[in-house]
């Protein structure tokens, strides 16, 4: 094994131990003393490696998407051929069953918005994570782009459409993190994201047909009307 093999191999190791004392302690419980003893080697090697324990743990988090980030190049491909709004619900399924099946890579949100708490990331692994994000929105953009050449969405800043779809999942999965939010939110998860999701289809849709949800609500507009 040459040097850039063996530094290669550190790398993971340090990774690996990172990953599992992190989502086991949390980051403020986990110490890179004991991330150190699982990778067998010293504190002072990980911080060759690692600047701080926070571009340790956001490495980590960042890693642990790889394999969301090439699924949503692999959807793009397989769903070509579908109705626009068929492709946008693929998408944002995937998303929200991503993030419910790895709550814990949602803590990368948390870690770059809490510099202050966890420490300084270094600006070019902020970067990183930033276009990887960055790159997922710009695919959902451009099957959005292809929908208004094909006809089946209205002409409208698929940008804004883009980030409007990101946002509400996003608030709704971070919802989804506290007891008393999914109390006040009343209805199952799915059900009220593939809802909210259709909202904002119906309102880009050429066809409002082409919406899942009914023409009219079955349901009088407003709160329930008490009788006297």
């Amino acid at each position: 094994m040459n040097n850039s093999e063996r530094k290669s191999k550190t790398r993971r190791d340090i990774l690996e131990a990172a990953r599992e004392i992190f989502y086991r302690e949390d980051y403020m419980g986990a110490n890179v003393d004991e991330i150190a003893a699982a990778a067998k080697i010293s504190k002072g090697a990980v911080y060759r490696y690692f600047t701080n324990k926070a571009t340790l743990y956001v490495t980590v988090l960042g890693e642990d998407s790889r394999d969301f980030f090439a699924g949503v190049e692999r959807r793009a491909a397989e769903t070509k051929d579908l109705h626009t709004a068929d492709r946008i619900r693929t998408f944002w399924s995937d998303y929200v069953e991503h993030w419910l099946n790895n709550p814990d890579a949602f803590r990368i949100f948390w870690a770059i918005d809490n510099e202050a708490i966890i420490g300084e990331l270094p600006a070019d692994l902020t970067e990183r994570i930033a276009q990887s994000w960055k790159k997922s929105l710009e695919i959902t953009q451009a099957v959005l782009e292809e929908g208004i050449r094909r006809g089946e969405l209205i002409p409208i800043d698929t940008w804004h459409v883009t980030q409007a779809f990101w946002t509400l999942a996003a608030a709704l999965i971070d919802q989804d993190n506290i007891r008393g939010r999914r109390k006040i939110r009343g209805g199952p998860f799915r059900e009220v994201f593939d809802f909210s999701i259709e909202l904002l289809l119906r309102g880009v849709l050429s066809d409002p047909a082409d919406s899942r949800l009914p023409a009219r609500l079955a349901a009088p507009i407003g709160p329930p009307q008490t009788k006297d």
